[in-house]
């Protein structure tokens, strides 16, 4: 069990979101997705003020939300190392948290490091890097929460074909 509560989102990063989001759909069969394109994101990584830009995908399998990214800068980010050298796939774990600063003092204290804070839609979103890899805190947003329950719904009403969803 986590200290930090149930995984709330898995995290993938591709190099084509319209591919990944076929093959989740068609092979995995979770879908639909819900695309945003060009998304920018302010961040503070390794101590850089930074700009992320990312067309990003969410589907849910059952509570656990399922989120494609696909790194269109070179800035540093998370995503950075991977896209320079063709890794995609698997990337994160997200936890969202009660409490933010405590969750950051737990992963501190296990040997993890804060090495990038993104500020968007009103969230804070922090990942936390290690050698066994990257996890993703953030709190409980109401604002999103009617858009994540939106897309959470789709997903089980999902006919099962169509790849893309359109909220609306």
């Amino acid at each position: 069990m986590s200290g930090f509560g149930p995984i709330t989102q898995l995290g993938y990063l591709t190099n084509d979101l319209d591919k990944s989001a076929n093959l989740w759909a068609k092979v995995m069969g979770v879908g639909p997705f819900t695309k945003m394109a060009g998304v920018i994101m302010p961040a503070t990584m390794d101590g850089a003020t930074v700009d992320i830009k990312i067309n990003l995908a969410l589907a849910y399998q059952d509570d656990v939300q399922i989120e494609l990214i696909q790194p269109l800068c070179d800035s540093p980010s998370p995503y950075q190392a991977n896209k320079r050298a063709g890794i995609w796939g698997s990337h994160h774990t997200q936890f969202t948290v009660d409490d933010l600063d405590a969750a950051i003092a737990n992963c501190e204290a296990s040997g993890m490091e804060m090495a990038c804070e993104i500020t968007s839609a009103g969230s804070r979103y922090i990942y936390m890097r290690s050698d066994a890899g990257w996890i993703e805190l953030t709190t409980p947003n109401p604002g999103l929460a009617m858009m994540f329950h939106m897309i959470k719904q789709s997903c089980a009403d999902w006919d099962g074909e169509s790849v893309w969803n359109v909220l609306g």
